[in-house]
């Protein structure tokens, strides 16, 4: 690893990585104080339109139903599609730029002539985002404490219980990472790299929402990404499953791994 490759990387990073830490906040804080004003008439309203429970379902993945606890509750704020899309732009612009953003900008030869190799560039822009996804998938769990300090729900939190759907987080945002790490070694443009792992998003959210509403497409559940990521599942039975776990640490470090190699053997284009 390359310290100055790192600090580089944390400059280039850290403006829009606090901007969407505070947003998240923000988001999570303002959250929390509906919940605690309007969760019994939310509550009521989702389990009088079974359209709009089977799609809150889906992104939970649980049973929403009025005797659902405040902890399991507040999981909703960990999939509601702000934060997907806080989190996710923040992902797939900082992994795009490993290479393909230097080709853009005409400086992959410069980059390439200083005395480091290649691995050890994309361990230490690895690492800086690694840390970076880990600030990200505490952002909600740290908004969540924050706004309960602010507005008491009914019953107290379970901050155990939230913690493990933020590790799940985290495993998540991993996944999507580690694809844009791949997409982007292999491409020579930014622009194609975030659109193949925005497609490939995107594609996984329609199945997993074809699978809760049109029986035949409910086999093909398990290829949607969400479908590892259940948020009130985890709060509901305090543990991460095993099966979730495994298949999104897979997915993250397979493709971690082969756009490391990707990168480690192409032909870098002359600017």
């Amino acid at each position: 690893m390359n310290l100055a490759v790192v600090g580089r990387t944390t400059r280039d990073t850290l403006p829009l990585l606090l901007v969407t830490l505070v947003s998240i906040l923000v988001f999570e804080i303002f959250f929390v104080r509906v919940m605690s004003e309007l969760a019994t008439e939310l509550l009521g309203f989702w389990t009088r339109q079974p359209g709009l429970k089977r799609l809150i379902q889906m992104l939970v993945g649980g049973e929403v139903d009025l005797g659902i606890s405040s902890t399991g509750l507040i999981t909703i704020g960990f999939v509601h599609p702000l934060l997907f899309a806080l989190t996710w732009t923040f992902v797939l612009t900082s992994s795009s730029r490993v290479i393909a953003a230097e080709i853009d900008r005409g400086t992959a030869d410069l980059l390439l002539a200083l005395p480091i190799s290649r691995a050890s560039y994309y361990l230490s822009v690895s690492a800086v985002w690694l840390v970076c996804t880990a600030l990200l998938a505490g952002a909600p769990l740290l908004g969540v404490w924050l706004g309960e300090r602010q507005c008491a729900l009914e019953a107290p939190l379970d901050y155990a219980k939230l913690a493990l759907v933020g590790v799940n987080f985290l495993l998540l945002l991993l996944a999507i990472f580690s694809a844009g790490m791949l997409a982007s070694a292999c491409s020579s443009r930014r622009s194609a790299a975030i659109a193949v792992v925005l497609g490939g998003l995107l594609v996984s959210l329609l199945i997993n929402f074809l699978a809760q509403f049109w029986p035949p497409a409910e086999p093909f559940g398990f290829l949607g990404l969400l479908d590892y990521y259940r948020p009130l599942n985890v709060v509901r039975t305090s543990t991460l499953s095993p099966r979730d776990l495994a298949v999104l640490l897979g997915i993250a470090a397979l493709c971690w791994l082969g756009g490391l190699w990707r990168f480690c053997a192409r032909d870098i284009p002359a600017a």
